[in-house]
């Protein structure tokens, strides 16, 4: 009797911090941040070309390639569901692929450990064009001046894992796919690109993020 005695009060503070446990999750779901600040490195594969290339680039050039790419996010959490802008930059050999456009996010908003999926769109872009070294530039010049402007539209999707280091920090790691559309104006100045042309094509990051939550 005694020893089953001395067990009662670890029993009952076992069975607190189960149902204190079990209510976290609840009251999470109806917490909100005003305001997400979320920078991210990560390191990105891309081939502008690799669905479709409709005269985008010559035949003989160099589409694809890995490098860092470096992206800001800036929204709002309500319960699980997070809203709001985001920015990137890739930097490839041949080119560079920069987009900005809007995403809404999907977490779990457990105490810890919290998986989450998103998606989005908006506006891409290249950058830097430099699609053969044998051509080292657009224009006949070299420097650059008279590459065509080449853009259009990103969707993305993907998902991760954050780590809650505190109710107003967490770091964690995502993998993104993003597919791009992207059209090309013509060059009067330029020998391989006087006409238009257009590709659908694949951006892949493995990246790591912190973000802020106020």
């Amino acid at each position: 009797m005694s020893r089953a005695r001395a067990l009662a009060p670890a029993v009952v503070l076992a069975l607190a911090a189960v149902c204190a446990g079990a209510e976290a999750p609840a009251q999470s779901l109806l917490s909100h941040d005003w305001l997400v600040l979320q920078p991210e490195l990560g390191l990105s594969y891309a081939n502008v070309v690799a669905f479709n290339n409709d005269g985008l680039f010559p035949s003989a050039s160099s589409t694809s390639g890995l490098g860092p790419r470096f992206g800001l996010l800036a929204g709002m959490r309500f319960g699980p569901v997070t809203f709001g802008a985001r920015g990137d930059l890739a930097r490839y050999a041949a080119y560079d692929v920069g987009d900005a456009g809007l995403f809404v996010e999907l977490r779990v908003p457990v105490p810890f450990v919290q998986p989450f999926g998103r998606v989005g769109a908006g506006y891409a872009w290249l950058g830097d064009l430099n699609p053969d070294p044998r051509y080292l530039a657009c224009g006949p010049t070299g420097s650059g001046a008279s590459c065509p402007k080449v853009s259009g539209w990103f969707a993305s999707v993907g998902g991760g894992l954050d780590l809650a280091v505190s109710s107003h920090f967490t770091l964690g790691a995502n993998l993104d796919v993003t597919f791009l559309n992207l059209t090309r104006a013509s060059s009067p100045t330029s020998v391989m690109f006087t006409n238009t042309g257009d590709s659908v094509g694949l951006q892949v990051t493995l990246g790591l993020h912190a973000a802020l939550r106020i």
